[in-house]
């Protein structure tokens, strides 16, 4: 064999190798849920500080916080229950079967975070659903997720500065919300002495 064919299979393998190798999800040993999934706050702060550190944000961990982040509890008992919770809420896609200790993709919870924030989106999400790429597409549009794909995870800093910024946006859409209210008309005086 001469050395162009040679160098042409040998970069052909490592591409092919490359390319199988970069398609598995990310893997999370143990979901910090194992310990730390109550609903006490000492837990709950325990799980946030512990969360942050985190290298890959596991599926199990991102419900549990997702859920902490809209009731400030989690009902679920385990993460089967989670995700039960989720898509009873319709905020998980219904085909969505990941594992609890698999990294959580970024489309999936893009679908859950649409739902929360009521967002309706483009054509493409009215017409069709929110379906993990496009509803990664809106929140980066948004800037509410940096640039990135469906398919990638997330570290515990990174999840962290989502939640934050979910907070941000609870707090301005609530700050809306007042300001748009019109004011209850202020009483004179002397009807309010005399009421």
């Amino acid at each position: 064999m001469n050395d162009k064919k040679c160098h042409r299979w040998s970069i052909w393998f490592l591409g092919a190798a490359l390319l199988l190798s970069g398609c598995r999800t990310a893997q999370v040993g143990e979901p910090l849920t194992g310990r730390l999934a109550g609903n006490e706050p000492q837990e709950q702060m325990e799980f946030w500080f512990t969360l942050a550190e985190r290298p890959v944000v596991s599926n199990d961990e991102a419900f549990h916080g997702l859920l902490l982040f809209l009731d400030g509890t989690d009902p679920a008992e385990d993460y089967e229950g989670r995700v039960a919770e989720l898509k009873r809420r319709g905020m998980l896609p219904e085909k969505f079967d990941g594992k609890a200790e698999a990294g959580v993709r970024r489309g999936d919870l893009a679908v859950a975070i649409l739902k929360v924030l009521e967002i309706r989106g483009g054509v493409i999400l009215t017409l069709f659903g929110p379906s993990p790429r496009y509803a990664t597409r809106e929140l980066e549009y948004l800037n509410i997720y940096p640039q990135s794909s469906p398919n990638q995870t997330f570290t515990g800093g990174q999840f962290m500065a989502l939640i934050g910024r979910l907070e941000d946006v609870e707090r301005l859409r609530n700050i809306e919300r007042t300001q748009a209210e019109p004011a209850a008309p202020a009483q004179p005086e002397a009807e309010a002495e005399n009421a």
